[in-house]
């Protein structure tokens, strides 16, 4: 009764929809939950670029300061707006303009002035007022490059898993026929012991190879919905998720050669390119240090002008004078303590972030090394692989026609089948892993271009 209502469940069972590997990766690129991770530490730190540009924009301020007293002398009463700006090469400018009067029926009385400071030793050169600016634009680039690797990764795990799902269920598929094929030696043997032909000894052996037979078809099933599970996460789906996977014959781009890969990887690679922009930060840091050993000296020129009137319009309107005044200031601090040492640490930091950037170089060359040589050895083993596979077929096929005609005891059928069935494996393995040896070679050459790895639009009429 149970195994019919669990047959009927199959049979009403919705038929699987089709996933074609791009469709795969498009549904990782939007769905998978670190990639979105990723995704959302680019936001903040684009969010941190723009908090930072608005430090040099204008920054205008009104402010309302009335004042009311009850008795005695009268109250002050202020209106009035501040601005500022700092540009970014170094300058800073300031500017009011204030109106103001006593309660009580007092005259109105304006302020105006505007100033302009300038950093004429410590702090002159332009990277000191910028590195705010700098270090947002950074975290930017940094977070970007860490979203393309996520999406690169990414790429190749749904890949590997896609694969690998498709293996296991090949590899189901020739457990279904061993096991098969192993029940039909053990009905002939049967047979063959009832006649006298074969010896109880060569039952035996087709019991235990179909015994075994079944448990490696266990084995591949429970391997095939290990690996459907861990693509439904990648795709960002609820576990139990399936689908019909239709095996790709071929990666969707073209696999450079050896060299071709180096040279592309020393130069796309985002690691490499993130050691190298940590050099220019330690550079901008060994300036900033030197400039801010330098004593202060700042220029100042500043404008203000005053006016008055019974009315709020006059006192605007009538401004007296305006004055110009020209002035320095200086600070030459006596203990450079711990400039010094700011200065010493950007030095040795500047050497180590240099040496780091050829340490990686050459690390990255012996991966793109390392990757192509593990695929000229998958794809030699492939070939070796293709031809091994065709000898254990015509091996079993020999052993099964002399079994059939007792010429021979089944010894030779069950060894068969076990070489056919090892030869089968290799085969299907070789294939999937040329694959994924091509897609590592990709990667490590920094040449893994998600938006490749996506369905491409129908060609037109």
């Amino acid at each position: 009764m149970i195994a019919n209502l669990l047959l009927a469940a199959v049979l009403t069972a919705p038929p699987a929809s089709e996933l074609p590997v791009a469709h795969a990766v498009e549904a990782a690129l939007t769905g998978n939950p670190d990639l979105l991770d990723a995704v959302d530490s680019a936001a903040i730190a684009a969010a941190s670029l723009s908090s930072a540009r608005s430090a040099f924009l204008p920054q205008i301020t009104p402010f309302l300061l009335p004042s009311l007293r009850d008795g005695g002398a009268p109250a002050l009463s202020r209106y009035g707006v501040t601005a500022s700006e700092q540009l970014p090469f170094g300058p800073r400018l300031t500017g009011t303009a204030e109106a103001a009067r006593f309660e009580e029926g007092g005259d109105w009385s304006s302020f105006y002035s505007l100033s302009l400071s300038q950093p004429l030793l410590r702090g002159l050169d332009p990277a000191v007022t910028r590195e705010p600016l700098r270090v947002a634009g950074r975290q930017v680039g940094t977070v970007g490059r860490n979203l393309s690797i996520q999406k690169r990764r990414t790429v190749v795990a749904v890949w590997s898993a896609y694969l690998a799902s498709i293996l296991q269920a090949e590899l189901v598929r020739e457990a279904a026929g061993r096991t098969e094929r192993a029940a039909t030696i053990l009905e002939s043997s049967r047979a063959k012991e009832q006649v006298g032909s074969v010896s109880r000894l060569d039952v035996l052996r087709a019991e235990q190879l179909v015994a075994q037979s079944r448990s490696q078809e266990n084995d591949t099933r429970n391997a095939r919905e290990d690996a459907l599970d861990l693509l439904a996460r990648l795709l960002g789906r609820p576990a139990g998720s399936r689908w019909r996977l239709v095996s790709p014959e071929r990666l969707p781009v073209a696999v450079p050669a050896e060299e071709e890969a180096i040279e592309a990887a020393l130069s796309n690679r985002e690691e490499v390119v993130e050691a190298r922009e940590r050099v220019t930060d330690a550079e901008f840091q060994l300036r900033i240090a030197r400039s801010l050993l330098l004593p202060s000296l700042d220029a100042g020129l500043t404008w203000s002008a005053a006016g008055s009137g019974n009315r709020l319009g006059n006192a605007l309107g009538s401004q007296g004078p305006s004055i110009w005044t020209l002035g320095f200031s200086s600070q030459a601090p006596l203990n450079l303590g711990s400039q010094l040492a700011a200065r010493s640490q950007a030095e040795v930091t500047l050497r180590s972030t240099r040496r780091g950037v050829d340490s990686l170089e050459a690390d990255v060359v012996r991966q793109v090394r390392a990757a192509a040589r593990r695929l000229a050895t998958a794809r030699d083993r492939l070939a070796l692989d293709d031809t091994n596979e065709g000898v254990a077929k015509m091996q079993l096929e020999v052993a099964q026609l002399r079994f059939s005609k007792g010429l021979t005891d089944n010894f030779f059928v069950v060894d068969a089948e076990g070489l056919y069935n090892s030869a089968r494996v290799s085969l299907l393995t070789s294939r999937q892993q040329v694959l994924l040896y091509e897609l590592a070679l990709l990667a490590e050459a920094g040449l893994l271009r998600p938006e490749e790895f996506l369905p491409r639009p129908a060609p037109t009429p």
